[in-house]
């Protein structure tokens, strides 16, 4: 009996063996199967941290003694000297990152905080791949981690750009050390994966209200003169700075440091200059604030790169843009760039094979710019704004500031342009006068086209008037036959001529934020709308009564006017952009406005 037990025993410890091999040899083999399943090309590319910290001007890191982590880091990277943000405030320069596109070329507005459902729906049929969905669509595992409400469309303040996971903290008091803390749980999740990650880490601090904890003031160390807010705002940085060293060392710990792409920038910069106080172009206070003009203070920001796998080390005083990075992440990550990315790559730049300068286009709320080194020529414009708190509709001068900052570093002097068609009235250095101009014929190339309304009439009798009207904004006529005698008063215009023979006149809606209405009268008597046609396809305009648009439309070419037309109308350049400035901010949206510092 002892020697069956003894056998019974040696057999079931025999089955337990083999079953143990087996298993073991399955899970390894189920390992090395999903191994292979990554691709030895996705392994190879490079991880992508990209870092936004909220505010930070050009002219902090390494002047006051606030940011020795940034220093290291700066000293070991390639740092831009002269990266300019092309927005300047939250929501339209993250969208510049992510799309690769000036503000304007994207339906999300720039001029007031809510985002209304049309812009957001208009957003997600244009842009079907923003950076973060792009690179989630080429096998990278994508994240954000930080403070920007306007990442995500729940609370009717931005939009959602695809991230494959998103941590907001805006909701959240002394957020700066629960978005480190997030960033070092992601990191560990990150580095058990297989796949190469894009992070985008955005740090809200050192934006208003600046409320550093105790101790960072302390850190500071210069001769300037400081205020208390100046003192504040580095405090902030400094308490950044500290935070951004603990993430530097995670990734080291992680492994991660050297296969990563390390991307440090800033949204927007901060007005600290009491000449620009108060701002020329839309008349707010934006002492320690920023997005109501394109200054170099506004608009100069930090740009700092380590590349994958490289400790190259570079310094480059040439300009560059925030519009650039989303083709260089792109480039380095060994993609193609879409053909309908504005911006450039850096690497060539950074190779040093550029063989053009950059130039710079730039727009935000009543401001658009262009600069060329150091020249910058900034127009006060209603030329992207709608009807709402920070405009009523009524559309005045537009005057044009021209500054040098190698002579006026503070551009504090510009010198201004009140109509640039009376520019020759000036008596500038005829040098001046045709760089200005240049400029200013850049600024109007840069800009999205305004729709054009076109008018073919063929007379009854020799007295014809045409009355047009628009209830916001003002008609800009563009083209007329000389003999026709013209009355502009900005929201309307009158014409009168005693033409027998067919005509056209052309005009634009500036800003387009109303449609034209018209009427057309032979001899006193009103052509009614059965008789006048209108769009690609000739429609009475009697067939629509609201929302007709696309009845109007005649697409890119000048439709076939009809012989029986006494009066065919069409608009050319797409439709209009529908926005309500009637939505309300929720709860939610107000008290996170408030805890970043953009309302009061």
């Amino acid at each position: 009996m002892k020697r069956i037990s003894v056998t019974l025993k040696l057999k079931t410890l025999l089955f337990l063996f083999t079953f143990l091999f087996f298993f073991l040899c399955k899970k390894t083999d189920s390992v090395l199967d999903k191994k292979e399943s990554v691709s030895p090309a996705i392994q190879k590319r490079p991880n992508v941290l990209w870092i936004v910290i909220d505010s930070l001007r050009g002219d902090i890191i390494g002047r006051y003694g606030v940011t020795p982590n940034l220093d290291l880091f700066q000293k070991n990277a390639i740092n831009f000297q002269y990266h300019l943000v092309n927005a300047a405030w939250t929501r339209p320069s993250t969208l510049v990152f992510f799309t690769g596109k000036y503000a304007s070329a994207n339906p999300v507005n720039f001029w007031d905080y809510p985002t209304t459902k049309s812009e957001v729906d208009a957003f997600y049929r244009s842009e079907k791949r923003p950076l973060p969905k792009l690179l989630k669509d080429n096998s990278f595992v994508t994240y954000m981690v930080g403070n920007n409400p306007f990442l995500t469309d729940k609370f009717g303040l931005g939009v959602n750009v695809g991230f494959d996971l998103l941590y907001d903290f805006s909701k959240y008091n002394e957020d700066t050390k629960k978005i480190t803390q997030k960033t070092f749980e992601v990191l560990d999740e990150i580095s058990t994966q297989e796949k190469p990650f894009f992070l985008f880490l955005n740090y809200n601090d050192p934006h208003k209200p600046y409320t550093p904890p105790p101790g960072f003031i302390n850190r500071i160390q210069t001769k300037e003169i400081l205020d208390e807010k100046k003192m504040n705002y580095l405090g902030e940085v400094a308490f950044v700075d500290e935070e951004l060293g603990k993430v530097f060392l995670e990734l080291k710990t992680q492994n991660l440091w050297d296969n990563t792409l390390i991307l440090i920038t800033a949204d927007h910069g901060e007005v600290m200059h009491s000449a620009h106080a108060i701002s020329p172009f839309t008349g707010t206070n934006t002492y320690y604030g920023h997005g109501q003009d394109l200054f170099l203070e506004n608009i100069h920001v930090p740009l700092l790169i380590k590349l994958p796998g490289s400790i190259f080390k570079h310094s480059i005083s040439s300009m560059t843009r925030s519009i650039d990075l989303f083709p260089t992440v792109l480039d380095y990550c060994g993609l193609p760039i879409p053909k309908s990315i504005q911006g450039k790559s850096l690497k060539p730049l950074i190779e040093n094979q550029e063989t053009t300068k950059r130039t710079y286009y730039g727009e935000t709320r009543f401001t658009q710019g262009y600069g060329e080194g150091s020249e910058f020529l900034l127009q006060r414009s209603y030329r992207f704004h709608e009807v709402g708190k920070f405009w009523l509709g009524s559309v005045g001068s537009e005057f044009y500031l021209y500054s040098d900052a190698k002579k006026d570093p503070n551009q504090e002097n510009p010198l201004r342009i009140s109509n640039i068609s009376a520019i020759g009235d000036m008596k500038l250095n005829p040098s001046l006068e045709k760089k200005i101009l240049r400029f200013w014929k850049q600024i109007r190339s840069m800009e999205p086209k305004l729709p054009m309304y076109h008018l073919s009439i063929q007379p009854e009798s020799k007295d014809t008037e045409i009355q047009i009207r628009v209830p916001q904004g003002a008609i800009r006529m563009a083209t007329i036959p000389e003999d026709l005698v013209l009355e502009e008063k900005g929201k309307s215009v009158q014409i009168h001529t005693k033409r027998t023979e067919a005509f056209e006149i052309s005009f634009e809606v500036y800003p387009d934020v109303s449609f034209p209405e018209f009427t057309v009268s032979f001899s006193k008597k009103q052509i009614p709308k059965t008789e006048i046609f209108t769009g690609y396809f000739g429609v009475s305009m009697a067939s629509c009564n609201s929302n007709c648009d696309l009845l109007y439309e005649s697409g890119p070419h000048k439709p076939n006017i009809i012989s029986k037309a006494k009066v065919y109308f069409w608009k050319e350049g797409g439709q209009k952009k529908s926005y309500s400035s009637k939505q309300e901010l929720g709860t939610d949206a107000l008290e996170i406005l408030k805890k970043q510092g953009y309302v009061q």
